[in-house]
C-alpha cells in the first residue's frame, strides 16, 4: 500500500498572490491511490514522514512532501473537519 502524499502546490500559491482573498484557490494537495483533493489546511491524526528529494522529484514535480499511512482531515481555523475544494471564505 501506497502512504497518503501531502504537499503544497508552489504555482497555486504563485497565482494566488495575485488574487483577493475571496478568490484565492486552495493550496494543500493530497493525494491518495487514484484522488488528489486541495485544502486550505489539515490534520494528520498520527505518524508522518517530511520527504526531501532535491535531485529525483515525484510525477507532479514535488521535491518535498509528506507520507503518511494515518488520517488525513482537512480542517478549518478551529480544527473542525470540513470538505477539500471548499472556498477560503468558509474556512
Amino acid at each position: 500500500t501506497k502512504p497518503t502524499m501531502i504537499h503544497v502546490n508552489q504555482h497555486i500559491i504563485q497565482r494566488n498572490a495575485n488574487h483577493p482573498l475571496k478568490d484565492i484557490k486552495p493550496v494543500v494537495s493530497v493525494k491518495q491511490t487514484n484522488h488528489n483533493n486541495y485544502g486550505y489546511q489539515l490534520e494528520i491524526k498520527g505518524p508522518c514522514r517530511i520527504v526531501y528529494r532535491p535531485h529525483d522529484p515525484t510525477n507532479c514535480g514535488a521535491h518535498l512532501w509528506i507520507d503518511t499511512y494515518s488520517p488525513v482531515q482537512f480542517v478549518d481555523t478551529n480544527f473542525n473537519p470540513v470538505t477539500a475544494n471548499r472556498a477560503y471564505k468558509y474556512i
